[in-house]
């Protein structure tokens, strides 16, 4: 498809309606003392939002068209620690008056559901329904990405990003200019945040690793800021998106209108639980069973492969889940099928897992091949994608 990455980009501008400037390293620093000092991020310690809204569960919407699956939040509580990189977040979801159409993990729902999250650094957890930790520890540094875009998250982390850059945005259809921050935090994950004439954050935007769609635009909007005391302000409304997609429409994942919002909040950094701190990553498991000559199944997990041999290479049907699986999967296949170069990987719906079997297939991305946005990603995968067309 000659010129499909061009046709993209000029579509997505024409969606988005705005223009930006060159980045400037210098003038970044200067904008986010001045954002500090409208917000007061720098007295911040700590922040709990308590709220009420909706919730929506990412994929298996009914149509294409169609938003993510939507349920009402009877009560969310986020509490944030920002010295330890504490993440708590709890949330009660209801079914409520929201179409039950199109499908997914939990929905629709039936009665209460109950869902925690927790994070502290480089570990992550959840709580089973006994009040026991389960281990979350391939998460741990999605959550602390949410750490670093939290209202004064995104401040602390931008000024101790030394390359953090700053540019002019202007949208053109809404009549309005902002500044735009853009900053690298852990060494490889990207956000850029948008600050009004009043030098408050109105809009992040970031990506996270996702099975499903590779790196996964995530949008935060941060609005209604109120005075919480001390000279600090606080957003008593919050709008996300995640899965958006410039040719189809933004996807709304959640929404929340506080009931109460404090800042530095005693309790709030949690303590790492033995089991969690203990458990480590979890373990891939690629179990292979010959279905036909030259044909094996790949199992061992949750989702299935299949490894073909053919005359002069050799092929893997699905690579599913994540990058982890991926390259156990193809570890395998090499291990069955030694000497013959794995040509193709085909999958049906999952292309996020792409990007490790063209990092790993791929001897050498082409140098003018786009940089990846995490380190799960590499150059090679949109090169990869581009001639797998």
């Amino acid at each position: 498809m000659k010129h499909s990455i061009g046709t993209l980009l000029a579509v997505s501008a024409l969606v988005l309606g705005y223009g930006t400037a060159p980045a400037v390293a210098q003038n970044a620093r200067a904008l986010l003392q001045a954002a500090d000092t409208a917000i007061g991020a720098s007295k911040v310690n700590s922040m709990q939002f308590n709220a009420k809204g909706r919730y929506s569960y990412l994929g298996q919407n009914f149509t294409v068209n169609d938003d993510w699956n939507r349920t009402d939040m009877q009560s969310y509580t986020l509490t944030i620690d920002y010295p330890s990189k504490s993440y708590k977040e709890e949330m009660v979801r209801v079914q409520g008056n929201n179409p039950k159409i199109g499908g997914g993990a939990g929905f629709p729902i039936v009665g209460e559901q109950r869902a925690n999250a927790y994070g502290n650094g480089n570990y992550a957890w959840t709580m089973n329904a006994q009040g026991q930790p389960q281990a979350q520890n391939d998460q741990a540094e999605t959550r602390q990405m949410f750490v670093a875009v939290s209202p004064y998250g995104f401040i602390k982390s931008a000024l101790a990003d030394p390359n953090a850059t700053v540019s002019d945005r202007e949208f053109i259809t809404q009549g309005k200019n902002v500044k735009v921050v853009s900053f690298t935090t852990m060494g490889k994950w990207r956000a850029t945040g948008e600050f009004n004439a009043q030098n408050m954050l109105e809009r992040v935007v970031t990506w996270i690793p996702s099975p499903m769609m590779g790196d996964m635009q995530v949008e935060i909007r941060y609005s209604d800021w109120r005075d919480v005391g001390n000279g600090i302000k606080a957003p008593y409304h919050i709008h996300m998106h995640q899965g958006d997609h410039p040719l189809v429409r933004g996807m709304n994942q959640f929404d929340a209108q506080a009931t109460d919002v404090k800042v530095n909040v005693q309790g709030a950094a949690l303590t790492v639980p033995d089991a969690v701190r203990n458990a480590g990553m979890p373990k891939v498991t690629v179990t292979s069973s010959q279905l036909a000559p030259g044909v094996w199944l790949l199992a061992g997990g949750s989702h299935n492969s299949v490894a073909v041999e053919f005359k002069d290479f050799a092929a893997i049907i699905e690579a599913p889940l994540d990058d982890a699986r991926t390259l156990a999967v193809i570890a395998e296949t090499k291990r069955l099928i030694p000497g013959k170069q794995i040509k193709y990987v085909v999958n049906i719906i999952i292309i996020g897992t792409m990007r490790a079997a063209c990092a790993r297939l791929m001897p050498k991305a082409p140098p003018s091949s786009p940089t990846s946005r995490t380190r799960t990603s590499t150059n090679a995968s949109s090169w990869c994608r581009s001639r797998a067309r």
